[in-house]
């Protein structure tokens, strides 16, 4: 079944989808996020980076590409380790300044009102952080949130 499908038959799941595999945020707000939330969230989070793996993967080289203009480039994307983070994610309830953050082994969510759509895309944002190798070099967070963006999140905040 498609993540999409998914999210729909999930329990108070109305999720808007942007063009591409983020959701679009609309409302940041909701209710408080507790461990339950985040589970319903990781088997969404999971099945996007199954389904998409090409996308995701694509994005990466592409952006290496451009960057490495006219060079060899050895580029290698870890989708089972972002999802073995997803598996990993866990409700963090000491820092109300931030969504999320990730150490390429966990990824830990604040405890603050947040909507299923920025749930779900804080998850799926921080699963993407250090998961890919450009000529056996990590990538820098700023080139990691451009390659983001042209996965299709959004970030107006």
């Amino acid at each position: 079944m498609s993540y999409k499908a998914v999210a729909k038959s999930t329990k108070g799941y109305k999720i808007k989808w942007g063009k591409g595999i983020f959701p679009e945020y609309g409302n940041l707000s909701g209710p408080d996020v507790s461990q339950k939330r985040i589970n319903r969230a990781k088997t969404i989070v999971k099945l996007i980076l199954e389904q998409e793996e090409n996308k995701i993967t694509k994005a990466f080289q592409t952006f290496a590409r451009k960057k490495f203009y006219n060079q060899n480039v050895n580029v290698k994307v870890d989708i089972l380790g972002a999802i073995d983070m997803v598996e990993n994610t866990t409700l963090h309830t000491d820092d109300e300044g931030i969504y999320g953050e990730s150490d390429g082994v966990q990824i830990w969510i604040s405890s603050v009102k947040m909507s299923n759509e920025a749930l779900i895309g804080t998850i799926l944002h921080e699963s993407l952080h250090n998961i890919c190798t450009i000529n056996d070099k990590d990538i820098c967070e700023k080139d990691e949130h451009s390659i983001m963006v042209s996965l299709g999140e959004v970030l107006d905040y």
